[in-house]
């Protein structure tokens, strides 16, 4: 490592990118960093560069109700999200997303930046923002840009961001009578690394959703969009009468995804079962009357 900078300002973090972008390495919960330990951290092809910690920059942290939409701090733990209870009301998948990753002292370190900007396929994080149709607000010593979270990946574990931007919060617009859930199928219940993810929202107007976002992790990137999913929530019946549909859309998808792939197979299979859970998840909230806006 040849040097290692701790900003303690917004301002202060843009003139470090401004003098190292392409040379340094952003560090933020840290995890990621902490399991390539037994490897060189490299950033343009430099071994051992720079290292900037995030941690100090209060203005990236943070969750409230803004201008009809819910903002949360890029440095927010994945602990904090999914206890919050305003991320509990209106984004109920994103809460979800963040308790099902990894063990609890995981879950106090990663950060939702963090979980974006990786852009690994396996992250839990993305697919729940998508379906709730997030923004990034990207800054850097240029100005400040929002990306749409379904399209902030670029491939695996490469991002749309330039070198010089970090993302200071992530936006949830307030959709009124929206629901949403989230499924994970992992290989243990502690520090499991998803093998697919599910993330769905609805807005919950009977007898079926007059809008739907469905999004699955784990299929070459972090976030797949499956439109045939989200035309199958939208059919002419309840949902438990589109089930069928929505869970062969969803088995399309992979197939499309990852044709050729030896996990194509369990994946095409598990997509449906984790489509009935996700579903089952719904039901159970739509039934009741909802609140509007409720997450």
């Amino acid at each position: 490592m040849n040097a290692l900078y701790t900003p303690e300002s917004l301002s202060g973090l843009l003139a470090l990118l401004a003098e190292h972008a392409g040379g340094c390495v952003l560090v933020a919960g840290g995890t990621d960093v902490l399991a390539k330990r037994s490897r060189s951290i490299t950033a343009d092809h430099q071994t051992n560069p720079s290292i900037i910690d995030l941690s100090r920059v209060d203005e990236m942290r943070g969750i409230a109700l803004r201008d009809d939409t819910l903002r949360i701090g890029a440095l927010e733990t994945m602990t904090a999200i999914s206890e919050n209870a305003l991320v509990m009301k209106y984004a109920a998948c994103l809460a979800a997303a963040a308790e099902r990753i990894g063990s609890w002292q995981i879950r106090n370190s990663a950060t939702i930046g963090g979980n974006i900007a990786n852009a690994s396929p396996a992250a839990d994080t993305p697919p729940a923002l998508a379906a709730l149709d997030a923004t990034a607000l990207a800054v850097s010593p240029r100005g400040s840009r929002e990306v749409p979270v379904s399209g902030a990946f670029a491939a695996a574990n490469r991002s749309v961001l330039e070198k010089d931007e970090v993302i200071a919060e992530l936006r949830i617009p307030l959709t009124p009578r929206r629901i949403s859930a989230f499924g994970k199928i992992g290989s243990r219940r502690e520090l499991s690394i998803a093998r697919l993810n599910l993330a769905v929202a609805i807005s919950a107007e009977a007898p079926l959703p007059a809008s739907a976002r469905v999004f699955a992790g784990t299929l070459g990137k972090a976030a797949l969009r499956c439109p045939g999913a989200e035309a199958a929530l939208q059919g002419p019946a309840s949902l438990d009468g589109v089930r069928d549909a929505f869970c062969a859309a969803l088995a399309a998808a992979v197939e499309t995804a990852i044709p050729g792939r030896s996990t194509l197979p369990y994946k095409r299979s598990a997509i449906q079962a984790l489509g009935e859970d996700v579903l089952d998840m719904l039901d159970r909230r739509v039934r009741p009357p909802v609140e509007a806006s409720n997450g």
